[in-house]
């Protein structure tokens, strides 16, 4: 019983900054380096529970990892996606200058 609440705790932390997200259509305060690691663990959290067949560490972690994904597509598409589209163009006329992806 402690792990389905532990699980349905921890899964719905990510389901107000998705919505937030989705509604603003901005992305800019969400750490990615914090969605790629939260995504990544809690993918692995799947693939134990899977492993050692216990059911509330499936179910948690498999919305879980759809919330956090989804939240780091939108996080890529929003934030990343147009400076990977302009990779190589010249900028300003400037065939020297290098296109930065930092933001």
């Amino acid at each position: 019983m402690i792990g389905y609440i532990a699980g349905a705790l921890t899964t719905i932390a990510f389901a107000p900054q998705l919505i937030k997200a989705l509604k603003t259509k901005s992305t800019k305060d969400v750490s990615l380096l914090m969605l790629f690691c939260s995504t990544s663990g809690m993918a692995l959290w799947l693939v134990h529970g899977i492993q050692i067949n216990d059911p509330a560490i499936i179910a948690a972690n498999s919305v879980s990892v759809i919330l956090a994904a989804s939240l780091l597509g939108l996080k890529l598409k929003n934030d990343y996606a147009s400076s990977v589209l302009k990779f190589g163009e010249k900028v300003h006329g400037s065939e020297n200058k290098i296109v930065s992806f930092r933001k």
